[in-house]
């Protein structure tokens, strides 16, 4: 088993953001094993890296709540980790959204993506070696995009929209960024917009519009 360093060794981790010193690494090692969920065997997709510290398996949060019907996400603004179950009873809308907030995660296959949020809306070449998927749900009858690569704000402040998703790729066919642009409750005839960016380098940001 080959032997690495961490810091601040953490099996809930889903984003490392701060640089280790050499007083607080702890060794461990890769430890591979298989997963089995209620009697079935699952693979581990290659990204996520289960590791052994002084007998205790490591396993990162977001596949064990995945494989248990839930999802996690990092919110940069208050250094918290959330796992939410996935909503029972809700439509496919609800879903989707909470798929957007929940299961993505930078690394996805196109396979995965797919599997969270289904065929996109809209495909888009950025560049030579990058792509963009956008995903309009809950749009009403009838609606047709004005935003191309960029969000519909004025559908979504209407209410013509519910959400909008865009999944950017990198050369290796992985998401490395993704956004979720999302209205809430009407307040005077208009709709709040909040925004929830992951970037390339795993760091995020939330506003409202």
């Amino acid at each position: 088993m080959k032997k690495f360093v961490l810091g601040f060794l953490c099996g809930a981790a889903l984003v490392s953001s701060a640089a280790a010193y050499a007083s607080d690494e702890i060794r461990a090692v890769l430890f591979p094993v298989q997963f089995e969920f209620n009697g079935e065997k699952v693979e581990t997709p290659s990204r996520f890296a289960i590791l052994n510290y002084n007998g205790h398996t490591y396993v990162p949060l977001r596949y064990m709540a995945e494989n248990l019907g839930a999802g996690a996400a990092y919110r940069e603004e208050d250094k918290t980790v959330a796992v939410v179950s996935e909503p029972s009873g809700a439509g496919d809308t609800e879903k989707r959204i909470w798929a957007a907030q929940y299961r993505l995660e930078r690394g996805m296959s196109s396979k995965e993506v797919r599997d969270a949020l289904g065929e996109p809306s809209f495909s888009a070449l950025l560049d030579s070696s990058r792509q963009q998927w956008r995903y309009d749900i809950g749009a009403s009858p009838g609606y047709r995009s004005s935003g191309g690569v960029s969000a519909d704000m004025e559908a979504l402040k209407r209410g013509d929209l519910q959400a909008q998703v865009f999944v950017s790729w990198n050369a290796a066919g992985e998401v490395d960024r993704y956004e979720l642009w999302a209205a809430g409750a009407a307040e005077g005839g208009s709709r709040p917009v909040s925004v929830h960016i992951v970037y390339p380098d795993g760091s995020s940001s939330t506003s409202e519009y």
